[in-house]
């Protein structure tokens, strides 16, 4: 990356290969009664979070694509003109149990034993 980012992809290759180092070390230290349940653990967790967004993610820059070409950037900006009328309506619904709440504290008669 040119802009002086790190790329997170290469992190995560670094924190993978780190992992591994620690895992050949941890087993044969400790034997086979370590290596193998913490392997099969360690593998499913991989594959659960690479069939996520991680996966996904990772699929995308192997093809080449960044996270901004997923969505044309109309839909993208209809989501977000979408999303402000949705805040714009729950704005005046909140303004209104507001307004409506102190209407009825007002008109509600005092209780004489609450002096």
């Amino acid at each position: 990356m040119t802009d002086g980012r790190k790329d997170p992809l290469s992190s995560l290759g670094v924190v993978a290969i780190v992992a591994t180092i620690a895992q050949v070390i941890l087993s044969s230290k400790l034997g086979i009664a370590y290596a193998i349940p913490t392997t099969i653990v360690g593998c499913v967790m991989l594959a659960i979070a690479l069939k996520g967004p991680l996966g996904r993610a990772i699929a995308m820059r192997l093809e080449g694509k960044t996270a901004g070409e997923s969505l044309p950037p109309e839909q993208v900006f209809g989501e977000i003109d979408e999303l402000k009328n949705r805040v714009a309506e729950l704005e005046e619904r909140v303004d209104f149990s507001e307004r409506l709440i102190a209407s009825r504290k007002h008109d509600a008669p005092m209780d004489p034993d609450r002096s």
